[in-house]
């Protein structure tokens, strides 16, 4: 699960992509302030993509597969362990893993892609699948799946195949996912006496709860213990609009002004900030980068419960600090949850389409799912359930909080990561700073930005 980390803002990455566009030799890419040229920059990298030419082996040669992923240090174990035992299945066939940690990942394959060089398979977040898509990166999946060598999609858990959808195809199959869910440490509810909280809870009770558990024993305007860590302007804001039922963009990917500031999207943004400024039941951000404002009051064993995503179970099991305890997130108008998502899919541009397809059909199937499980969660239904990991108290809670996922914004919008997600993260910092700042006054300004960049990307 920690690939999903490396997937940084999508449109930091592709602007970092520019300095690297001028040679396929490796550079210090230049971080760019102004996204204005995205759009070229992509088109740039995408336009020598061609059409595949099955190109057969020499008698008695292998053909030779890369594979591309984000993964990095102990993230690789699992791709390794399961290319070993792949090949010795398919001894026709040499896998070869390329990993790229860091903020570099995307900007690499944009290089690749450029110059026809890209891996046969590549690993994506799924906020990056519509751009890499819409401009002939990846060959859809669907004749594939129900050809000659087919594959079952009722394999696997269920929403985990949609953010590897675009436009009704299948363009990726997926490797992992996180939902989101509410850490709490047991620790601290025991010693205040404080019952567990319990799947279907309310907003109104994650409220009090954060209240009750918000302890400033001297009085001096320092809580010692915090009722819970929130996520600062991290786009897992998602989940509080969809817990009210806002869209933050028309399902048409046209209209943000009506969305963003609705009714519906301000009672949620008016809800978090709360937290925060009125309740003062969360501490504030301790700076405002993309992972949970970069606090650490949970892990210290400050703070009683966190709102995020599965990255850090691993962690935090093995905190002394910590006595573990997950469970789904609370309920506002309608029960919601939003996932995060790493897939894997083929490169258009591959000269081995069918020998690409037989081992990302393993490596995302139940060949590799029974790798995967010794690391996180696997895609695969099956080899979950025969692990009993849907009953687990803790692996459980992202398994079923997967009935409840809703779609994000990206889903609905090519250029929601270069117009939207910037606007919303700005507003909400501005919120987070300012506690006399009005939300209904910051959000429909945020929509307005946000539309007149969209409308620039529409060509409007």
């Amino acid at each position: 699960m920690n690939s999903l980390r490396r997937f940084y803002p999508l449109s930091l990455l592709i602007v970092l992509a520019v300095g690297l566009l001028a040679s396929c030799a490796p550079a210090t890419p230049q971080v760019i302030e102004k996204t204005v040229e995205v759009e070229k920059v992509v088109e740039k990298v995408v336009e020598k993509v061609v059409t595949p030419t099955p190109v057969p082996p020499a008698e008695g040669a292998k053909m030779v597969i890369r594979v591309g992923t984000g993964d990095s240090g102990e993230g690789l174990n699992p791709h390794q362990e399961i290319i070993a035992n792949f090949e010795k299945e398919n001894p026709d066939i040499l896998v070869q893993l390329e990993a790229v940690a860091g903020s570099d990942y995307y900007a690499r394959l944009l290089t690749q892609i450029a110059a026809g060089d890209a891996p046969d398979i590549m690993q994506i977040g799924d906020d990056a699948v519509p751009m890499f898509v819409s401009k002939g990166a990846f060959l859809p999946l669907n004749d594939f799946i129900t050809g000659a060598d087919p594959l079952d999609l009722n394999i696997y858990l269920p929403n985990t195949l949609k953010p590897g959808m675009y436009q009704g195809k299948q363009y990726f199959l997926p490797k992992d996912f996180s939902t989101m869910a509410v850490y709490y440490n047991k620790k601290i509810f025991d010693q205040y006496n404080i019952p567990y909280p319990q799947d279907g809870w309310t907003w109104d009770d994650f409220l009090n709860t954060a209240q009750q558990l918000t302890i400033d024993e001297n009085k001096d305007g320092k809580p010692e213990i915090w009722g819970v860590q929130l996520m600062a302007n991290w786009n897992g804001y998602e989940y509080f609009t969809a817990s009210t039922g806002a869209k933050l963009i028309s399902e048409d990917g046209k209209k943000i002004v009506g969305y963003m500031d609705s009714p519906e999207t301000i009672k949620a943004v008016q809800f978090y900030v709360d937290l925060y400024n009125k309740y003062k039941v969360a501490p504030p951000p301790a700076d405002f980068n993309q992972w949970a404002g970069g606090n650490p009051e949970f892990a210290n064993g400050t703070a009683a419960m966190r709102l995020f995503g599965r990255w850090p179970q691993s962690g935090l099991l093995n905190n002394p600090n910590v006595d573990l305890g997950v469970v789904s997130v609370p309920v506002g108008d309608k029960k919601a949850n939003i996932m995060f998502w790493g897939g894997f899919g083929i490169f258009s541009g591959t000269k081995h389409p069918e020998a690409a397809w037989r081992f990302l059909k393993y490596y995302v199937g139940e060949g590799g799912s029974k790798v995967w499980i010794k690391h996180g969660i696997p895609p695969v239904a099956s080899v979950v359930k025969e692990a009993g990991m849907d009953q687990d108290p803790i692996e459980g809670v992202w398994i079923k909080s997967l009935e409840d996922v809703v779609d994000r914004a990206y889903v609905y919008s090519d250029y929601w990561g270069e117009t939207g997600a910037p606007a919303f993260g700005k507003a909400l910092e501005k919120l987070l700073i300012d506690p006399t700042a009005d939300v209904t006054t910051v959000m429909k300004e945020a929509a307005a930005e946000a539309q007149t960049a969209l409308d620039e990307k529409l060509g409007q």
